[in-house]
């Protein structure tokens, strides 16, 4: 069953998901729904319209040991997933327990073949289906997980797995930039979206066109406001977001708009064929 849905993976999980029974509620809507698989667990997360979040540990989960698990557990921790905006479904599964049939899914190569956490998201429309967050545990060149990161993935906006990537090292930063406060617009996630392709169309980093963008994302809202940065090539997405904020933290002009309150912001990064990633982030205040 779990390589046929590794192969769904990568279609689309809404597609893998059929119709199920039931299930008995939690004690309150907000409590994590703990299921025993990832089969149970997509579709649990279908019938309640909530993001799935898969833990795939390197030790059997029999023992209940896993740093995961034990972190969901912890008061300050379920207490953010508790009180987001959308439910959650918690399910995990070790390296030899099937995990390993669905880290052989393209949609999950950012898990850099080992263990860690990923997030399905099954209460948005326009995401339904689709991997969403990725938290590898296996240690990059910028990017090393921390249980802390659990409580982050809580609070991030509906969007795609870059989105949700850039902007999760945008608050992972540890001086805490603020652009990210402000409400998360859809308009200026697709122009970041938009740009962000642009650059790796390019295979060069800029400003372009930002002249006649900036008064059509602005036109009646406020005053607009651009960051632009590039990733070392050959790294992965989350090494690239982390690498990203980096350099923005090396710029004053750049800085200034990511760590002060924005009252809109979109953030995103594309790949380019060189194999560097462009970030972008648009802000509206």
């Amino acid at each position: 069953m779990l390589i046929g849905l590794s192969h769904a993976l990568t279609c689309g999980l809404c597609e893998a998901v059929v119709p199920a029974e039931p299930l008995e509620p939690p004690a309150s809507t907000r409590d994590i729904l703990e299921v025993a698989d990832y089969t149970s667990g997509l579709k649990a997360a279908q019938q309640r319209s909530a993001l799935l979040l898969v833990s795939v540990e390197p030790g059997p989960v029999a023992t209940a040991t896993d740093l995961v698990a034990r972190s969901l557990r912890e008061t300050a921790t379920r207490s953010c997933f508790e009180q987001a905006d959308t439910p959650w479904v918690f399910c995990h599964l070790g390296l030899d327990e099937g995990g390993r049939d669905l880290l052989a899914a393209a949609a999950l190569q950012e898990l850099r073949g080992g263990p860690g956490v990923f997030v399905v998201d099954q209460a948005h429309p326009a995401w339904l289906g689709r991997i969403v967050s990725v938290l590898p545990r296996n240690a990059g060149r910028y990017y090393e997980f921390d249980p802390a990161d659990l409580a982050l993935l809580a609070d991030l906006p509906p969007g795609s797995l870059t989105q949700r990537s850039l902007i999760f090292a945008v608050r992972r930063h540890p001086d805490s930039p603020q652009s990210t406060s402000g409400a998360c617009d859809q308009m200026l996630c697709d122009a970041a979206a938009a740009h962000s392709a642009h650059q790796a169309t390019l295979q060069r980093q800029g400003h372009h066109g930002w002249q006649a963008r900036s008064q059509q994302l602005a036109a009646g809202r406020g005053s607009a406001a651009e960051v632009c940065a590039e990733s070392w090539p050959d790294q992965d997405l989350l090494d690239s977001c982390v690498d990203c904020v980096a350099c923005w933290r090396q710029s004053t002009g750049h800085w200034a708009a990511v760590s002060q309150p924005q009252t809109a912001f979109g953030y995103d990064i594309r790949r380019g064929t060189n194999g560097i990633w462009y970030a972008t982030g648009i802000f509206i205040r």
